[in-house]
């Protein structure tokens, strides 16, 4: 049987693929099981949350449907939508990120609220990992995920509530103490496609007054910098989504800075991307974003590479 082999090479999530006959690899009639599959539970879920729905790209949806009438060569970009779910305690969303593979492959999956604080909702976040490795294999499990929130969810506003005087929800931690540990973390990923991963990485560091960069494509970049506690929850934070391979490269610590914001190099956080014609990140443009910010000492830690502009060529 002929199969194909995908590989996603470009910001928009497109992909190049190569026919091969190797043994182990996911077939077009697989990928469009899968995307039926994935279209039948949507469809589902649309009947029941009409209102609390929301796709992120309509465009994609449509891509899959025809994929599922006239399978090509180009795959369709993975499927991404949210649902917002009341409860007496407020209201809690939950993201959803499908690749074509779900569901023989997991999804990826984050609930978030202006109701939670960081702990529990690293917690919710955890248990619902879990509950997603308990599932039987190729079943989709999204609903089990909803039905699961609605009987739960509401046990962790109430557990933020009563801390709710131990941290402050959705605003930067004020510097009070003396002192404390300055951080700035750099993290590597095979790549940064998903619109949901591209703005959730955005999204927690500036929820978590974090400042620095995420550079989207291939290879993925970020960089946060700011109060030591703040940089680990973020890690945690992102780690915890669904990645090809993600890592901590190069940890920098300060410690006891007396202000943490004179330690920073960035002012805020933005995503960048330095896409070349064969769709990857050009590293020389990389490096040179880093060298005018004097943090070109970053750059070897990340690629194993010495920062010479003439001798990089995209990766």
């Amino acid at each position: 049987m002929i199969t194909i082999s995908c590989c996603l090479n470009n910001l928009n999530g497109n992909r190049d693929f190569r026919v091969c006959r190797t043994a182990n690899m996911t077939t077009y009639e697989e990928i469009r099981d899968n995307l039926t599959a994935q279209i039948y539970e949507l469809e589902a879920l649309q009947s029941v949350y009409p209102k609390e729905l929301l796709i992120t790209d309509n465009g994609i949806l449509a891509d899959i449907n025809e994929f599922i009438k006239n399978p090509t060569e180009e795959l369709p970009q993975q499927l991404e939508y949210s649902i917002d779910l009341s409860m007496n305690g407020g209201h809690i969303e939950l993201l959803v990120s499908l690749s074509i593979n779900y569901p023989r492959e997991k999804p990826a999956v984050y609930a978030r609220s202006s109701r939670l604080h960081r702990t529990q909702q690293l917690l919710l976040n955890r248990a619902l990992s879990h509950i997603i490795e308990r599932q039987e294999e190729n079943e989709p499990c999204i609903y089990t995920l909803i039905s699961w929130l609605q009987d739960n969810g509401e046990d962790y506003i109430a557990a933020s509530n009563t801390s709710q005087g131990k941290e402050s929800i959705g605003r930067c931690r004020k510097e009070e103490q003396k002192s404390t540990t300055f951080a700035r973390y750099w993290i590597y990923s095979h790549h940064i496609y998903s619109k949901f991963k591209r703005k959730e990485v955005v999204n927690i560091a500036k929820e978590n007054c974090l400042t620095g960069f995420s550079m989207a494509g291939k290879p993925g970049v970020i960089c946060v910098e700011g109060a030591h506690e703040d940089c680990e929850y973020y890690w945690q934070k992102v780690k915890s989504m669904n990645w090809h391979r993600i890592v901590i490269r190069l940890l920098e610590k300060h410690e006891d800075c007396p202000n943490i914001d004179s330690m920073r190099q960035f002012n805020d956080i933005q995503e960048i991307a330095f896409p070349t014609s064969e769709r990857h990140n050009d590293l020389g443009q990389l490096l040179k974003y880093l060298t005018d910010l004097n943090l070109q000492h970053a750059f070897k830690e990340l690629f194993g590479l010495e920062g010479k502009f003439s001798e990089i060529s995209d990766s």
